[in-house]
């Protein structure tokens, strides 16, 4: 058994299209002199299940679905100092993809203010297929942290 262990890879639990997004918003970031946010896998895990659970409950919220707050619902990530979140739905067929996605929160000023949040150095994207008011589609939603 050797001395040392490999670092964990934090991309083989995020699908292509998470990670798509991630290089996306990297590039983003790169073109407007940020640096690029890292992907994790405790951030991933808490944004796959809030866009599960939006889902669930046929809604796109910021807003935790147990009563807790964003904040806290972060804070399963890990603690830190900043958060922030981006979300999205993108109907099934719609051909919306990571591109796309990135032009649409960089049109939207709460969305862009995240993006371009310098403090936000971590980032998990969580991607899940189902169905919203009856439609069928993908609920996106991209936790930041300090």
């Amino acid at each position: 058994m050797p001395a040392f262990a490999a670092p964990p890879v934090v991309y083989a639990a995020s699908s292509q299209a998470e990670i798509a997004v991630v290089r996306e918003i990297n590039r983003v970031r790169r073109s407007h002199h940020l640096h690029a946010v890292r992907l994790t896998a405790p951030l991933a895990r808490v944004a796959r299940r809030h866009s599960s659970l939006m889902l669930k409950h046929d809604a796109l919220s910021h807003s935790s679905f147990d009563g807790s707050s964003f904040s806290t619902r972060l804070q399963r990530a890990g603690k830190r100092r900043q958060y922030g979140e981006t979300l999205a739905w993108t109907p099934a067929g719609a051909g919306v993809g990571a591109k796309g996605l990135l032009r649409l929160w960089m049109h939207s000023p709460p969305h862009r203010a995240v993006l371009m949040n310098r403090r936000l150095r971590r980032v998990g994207v969580g991607s899940v297929f189902g169905a919203m008011a009856g439609q069928r589609g993908t609920a996106i939603t991209a936790d930041f942290s300090s």
